[in-house]
């Protein structure tokens, strides 16, 4: 008899086996289209693919590590300036 509701049970559909026999779509990658830093269109021959981003040429890619340096170095010196601040709590006696 216990034999008998299993059968039952295996032969009915279940809402978790419709989802998983549903057709899975694959996402096509996007090819990118303009320069992380200049913004200019990119040709398939020209990328210069490098830190996981794409550039138009090897010159927008200097500049582009140029600004985030800058932006990198500006970020530390505001950091080290708000921890010398006068009322700053941290930086004083423990």
């Amino acid at each position: 008899m216990a034999d008998e509701v299993v059968k039952q049970d295996s032969k009915q559909p279940t809402a978790a086996a419709d989802v998983q026999a549903a057709p899975r779509v694959k996402k096509k990658k996007s090819r990118p289209t303009n320069c992380v830093q200049s913004n200019k269109r990119i040709r398939r021959k020209d990328w210069y693919y490098r830190d996981g981003k794409y550039f138009a040429n090897k010159q927008c890619f200097k500049l582009w590590i140029e600004q985030e340096t800058e932006k990198a170095k500006k970020a530390a010196d505001e950091a080290a300036a708000k921890a010398a601040a006068p009322g700053n709590a941290e930086s004083g006696p423990a």
